[in-house]
């Protein structure tokens, strides 16, 4: 039974309040109070004391105001659900044009919860925590990305799995995606696209400087390392974007798997589909020429009356 739910609303992709309203209204009628956490741009405000433990977190937005509300709240295992106001959206799935639909299931509790594969950043540099970082920025639920500082040179990085030594990629840099991020950055740069289902690591270089540097898949039950070359120059790495920290030559970076999940909202429903989503979104196994067809038929039909 849902009592408290907190509405994180991105202001850039809802200006003028439109599917804000539609959720405290729809709340309203049924005695489930809402907090009211507005964000705009990339900003990723504290969340206030009545905004703080709810029973769901509603974002309305894109995938990055997605990852940065899970950010906020994954501590407090508050489960989330994403609805799109953003552009391609596959954390934010739920599209907006069908928000009542969407909110009647949530008051009727009819959703299930997915547990999705975190990563951590289990030590760095010179076998350092993230001192005076928050915790929950250890965490990543798409993607942790090792890259030169500087952008206009290449990086030499060693990956080790487990403490083996596994591959050396003279590249921009390099990709740890979960499933959930492998349709992120890490598909732009080539690497394979993961269903949540699996437990598994995509590990995929960046514009690596060899034909034979391809992106792996690990079982995610592993300890990985990547440790900076003693002759390079600083490298940074982020989590879900966020830039975190420095590396420096020689040193060290070691990820595992988190050992909390991230909760996030199923409605059982087509939009929920992994491969639905992946059609939808990216006309994955699409022939072109069928959508070709199908648009000269549209154009051929006659306009509604």
């Amino acid at each position: 039974m849902l009592n408290h739910i907190t509405l994180v609303q991105n202001l850039t992709t809802d200006p003028d309040s439109q599917y804000a309203n539609q959720v405290v209204g729809f709340f309203a009628q049924h005695g489930v109070r809402v907090s009211l956490l507005q964000v705009l741009g990339k900003d990723c405000p504290e969340v206030p004391l009545e905004a703080a433990q709810p029973d769901l977190v509603i974002v309305l937005g894109g995938d990055g105001t997605f990852l940065r509300a899970a950010r906020q709240f994954v501590l407090q295992q508050v489960p989330l659900v994403g609805i799109n106001t953003g552009a391609l959206g596959f954390l934010t799935h739920i599209e907006a044009n069908r928000l009542p639909f969407y909110l009647d299931l949530l008051i009727k509790g009819q959703y299930i919860l997915d547990d999705r594969i975190m990563l951590s950043i289990q030590s760095y540099g010179q076998g350092n925590a993230l001192h005076g970082v928050p915790f929950s920025e250890e965490l990543a639920l798409n993607d942790v990305v090792v890259k030169n500082a500087n952008p206009s040179q290449l990086c030499r990085l060693h990956l080790y799995v487990n403490d083996n030594p596994v591959a050396v990629y003279d590249s921009d840099g390099l990709i740890l995606s979960t499933p959930s991020g492998t349709t992120a950055y890490n598909m732009a740069a080539g690497g394979p696209v993961i269903s949540p289902e699996v437990d598994a690591i995509s590990i995929t270089p960046i514009c690596p400087h060899s034909f034979s540097a391809k992106a792996v898949v690990v079982p995610i039950n592993k300890e990985f390392r990547i440790q900076s070359d003693p002759k390079n120059q600083d490298v940074v790495f982020a989590l879900d974007g966020l830039e975190c920290g420095v590396l420096k030559p020689g040193e060290s970076l070691v990820v595992v798997r988190a050992q909390i999940p991230f909760k996030m909202v199923n409605f059982q429903q087509q939009a929920d589909d992994f491969y639905s989503l992946l059609k939808r979104k990216l006309q994955w196994s699409m022939n072109p020429r069928w959508q070709f067809q199908e648009d000269r038929r549209r154009a051929s039909e006659p306009p509604l009356s």
